[in-house]
Order: C-alpha cells, then structure tokens, then sequence
C-alpha cells in the first residue's frame, strides 16, 4: 500500500496539480482550467479531476486502485461562499484524506515554507491572508466586483469603462483605450456585448493591455497600475494591524500580475517583501501531509 499525496492551487484563471510520492518525490505538475468555487463548483471539479488524471495515467495509476492511498490538499478561490464550499467537500470523491483551505491559505503556508508570514495574492481576484502562531487572519477577497480591487480583473473592467468613455465623448484617447478597442475588432457593439457576460477571468485577459502599456508609458495605464498598488497597501496595513508582534512579518506578493505591480509599491511595504519558499500546491499538498 502507497501514499500518494495530491497538492492543488486553484484560482478563477486556472489551476496547478502537484502529485509527490510518500518519500516527497515528485510525480507531476500540470496546469488546468479556472477552479474557483465561487463562480463554478462543477467547473472547479472538473478542472481538477482533469488535470491530475493524466499525471497519475503517465504513473499507470488511478484513484479508483485499492493498492493506493490518495491524499488532496485543495486550495480553491472562493472559499468564503460556505455553500459553494460545502459543496465541494461533500462532492462524492476517492481520496483517502480531502483537506479544502481557502487559496490564500495554501498559498501563505507554501510561501513561508510553514513559517509565521503573509502573503498578498494579486491575480485575477486580491486577496491578503497572515498566519502567526497558528492564528489565520484574511483580509479582502470577498469577490468581483463587490471587491478584489487589487486583482486583474479590476484592471480589466477599468480599462473596458475608460475605452467607452473615449468612444462615447466623454473621455480623451490614449493608446490604451485604443488598444483595448483594437482587441475587440474596433467593434463598439463587440466590446459591449462582451462585457455584458464577462466573467472575472475573462476581464483579467485585458491586464496585459493594461501592463504593456505601462511599460510603454501610457499615463492612463500607469495610473490604473497605481491604483492596484494603492489597493494592495490598504491590504497589507489591514494586516499588519492585526498582528500580535511587534516587528512586522515578512510578505510575499504572489499571483499573475504581482510582478508588474511591485514597481508602484511605496518603500514601507517593499522593504517587507521576501520570496517565497515553496508554491500553493505544495503548500497545500504540506497541509494534507500534516494531518495525514
């Protein structure tokens, strides 16, 4: 009889699956559809079961073989909608052990390799998570658009409402605007009809735009990134004000467009950063393996 132990990060624009033996040799990592369970609980299961299939089919293994314990650690967006979240637990599954955190939680653990720390996820959604002495402390990531300011898919709603007011009179060109039209065929009713159905990844899918032209010194663009890193300091202050120590815990910022969003970050917050120890899937897979 063999342990395997299954690690998973999964965020509104994808997912990762790790999957390590007993000894902590890695057996694969492979990355898969969106899995928050806030927008879509069938979705977040079904990317999953997806992408870890084909990593344990290359070992000739299956979840269904009585030969093999499986042990998940699953860290999912959306975790703060506690019926979405007890759907997913309750969903009928083959693992020996299912532990569900949230994706902030996964992430902190792997990012402080265990330790005492926060972390900042700037990806589609933001969302700051902290761990001290045991005690988890989240702030943010109560969803889009009631919230995740600090996250890509606000960059993409923002970057959609300054592209109509060019078009419509009311605000003046720049080249993001006009590349934002040009992403959508220079098709005003295109543009309209898509964000009418827009999830919050697809809106993340404008950053990019966004980002480019930051680089290239579009000062409307530089704004927007501005904002982003504005947000991502409340996260970090909200925090910091609730933890026990005196001196202030390390940070890591994590997620999509973290890279792009350190360059506007004020000195108090960046001298704070560290890198991070370890990915969400293997913080994840650390936590099934500690309650294993």
């Amino acid at each position: 009889m063999r342990n395997i132990f299954i690690g998973v990060d999964g965020g509104a624009t994808k997912c990762v699956v790790r999957v390590e033996d007993e000894n902590g040799q890695l057996l694969g990592e492979a990355k898969g559809g969106p899995a928050s369970i806030r927008l879509s609980v069938p979705q977040a299961i079904a990317s999953l079961y997806n992408t870890l299939q084909p990593i344990l089919a290359s070992h000739h293994l299956s979840l269904d073989d009585p030969h093999n314990h499986f042990h998940a650690g699953v860290g999912l967006a959306g975790c703060e909608i506690k019926a979405a979240y007890d759907a997913f637990l309750h969903h009928p599954h083959l693992f020996k052990t299912l532990t569900v955190v949230s994706d902030a939680h996964a992430a902190c653990v792997g990012a402080h390799g265990g330790q005492d720390g926060a972390i900042i996820i700037a990806g589609t959604g933001s969302v700051g998570f902290q761990i001290e002495a045991g005690a988890t402390v989240k702030v943010g990531g109560w969803g889009f658009p009631h919230d995740d300011r600090g996250g890509a898919a606000w960059l993409g709603v923002e970057a959609v409402r300054l592209t109509l007011g060019w078009l419509d009179g009311r605000l003046s060109a720049c080249g993001l605007v006009k590349a934002v039209h040009s992403y959508f065929h220079h098709d005003q009713k295109r543009l309209v009809d898509w964000a009418n159905e827009a999830t919050p990844t697809a809106f993340a899918e404008l950053a990019p735009i966004v980002v480019f032209h930051a680089k290239n010194n579009d000062s409307v663009a530089i704004q927007l990134l501005t904002q982003v890193a504005s947000d991502i300091e409340c996260t970090s202050a909200a925090l910091l004000a609730k933890q026990q120590q005196n001196s202030p815990l390390p940070v890591v910022l994590v997620g999509g467009i973290a890279s792009f969003i350190k360059p506007y970050l004020g000195e108090a917050l960046s001298a704070r950063l560290r890198d991070h120890v370890a990915s969400p899937a293997q913080g994840a897979l650390s936590l099934v393996r500690n309650v294993r």
